[in-house]
């Protein structure tokens, strides 16, 4: 059925990372906010990723070691880690009286306001910059103050745009789905020659879509990883699962 279906497949659905980009984002740089040093960043940063073993996770770990933070051994009771989900869209650690976050810039901001805190006027700019580069640039916060953003690079997979363009010719309308913010979103989209995208994409967004599109009469292909888009595989007329 899903061979047959392939054939009358107008709309083609791709998750970004891992099938668009090769998937491995790595901290590139960490970006300070006045009056805090790369050093102070680099050890919340570390910190708020001690539990995160995404790749991403493991590279501001890595990246912050190059700033003189050796992995830190956290003294006295134990830190309660905060894990990353789709709802808050950040991560973290509360140890001794001290949180620490990392994540989307707005989710952090909010956060941050929550606690009584404001952004620096630099924070937004530093984001924009960061997501104009094709980068994700992630905020990280100390209880009420706003630290610094960490850059995020992926990599987009060789012959995208070759590919993109074979598809266009056979009438199938490609659309990335991707959780990045709209710069970043609209970056990705411009350099992999996608015909259109949808940013800060939730599950849910992906699934609102796919039956938007078959709503009005298309049949649609959706391809991504078999775990955080497996709603979105089952909806679609034909699902591929893209995992090593």
């Amino acid at each position: 059925r899903s061979v047959e279906a392939s054939g009358d497949i107008d709309v083609l659905l791709l998750d970004k990372t891992g099938t668009i980009t090769l998937g491995n984002r790595q901290a590139h740089e960490l970006l300070p906010m006045p009056g805090v040093t790369q050093p102070e960043l680099a050890l919340a940063a570390q910190m708020a990723s001690l539990a995160d073993e995404t790749p991403e996770g493991r590279s501001i770990v890595v990246l912050a070691k190059s700033f003189g933070v050796r992995e830190h051994a956290f003294t006295g009771r134990g830190p309660e880690f905060v894990p990353f989900s789709a709802a808050t869209r950040m991560s973290g650690v509360d140890h001794e009286g001290v949180r620490l976050r990392k994540g989307a810039g707005d989710s952090v901001l909010s956060w941050v306001e929550s606690q009584g805190g404001r952004a620096p006027a630099e924070l937004r700019p530093t984001l924009d910059r960061v997501s104009r580069q094709g980068g994700t640039p992630l905020a990280v916060a100390r209880d009420s103050q706003i630290l610094g953003v960490i850059h995020l690079k992926d990599v987009i997979k060789d012959g995208m745009k070759e590919r993109f363009d074979q598809l266009r010719a056979m009438g199938i309308r490609t659309v990335m789905v991707t959780g990045d913010n709209p710069l970043t979103a609209a970056k990705i989209a411009e350099e992999a020659g996608v015909d259109s995208f949808l940013a800060e994409a939730t599950p849910e967004a992906k699934l609102e879509l796919i039956r938007a599109e078959q709503a009005e009469g298309r049949m649609v292909a959706m391809t991504g990883d078999g775990t955080n888009d497996a709603p979105a595989l089952a909806q679609a007329d034909v699902g591929v699962a893209m995992n090593t």
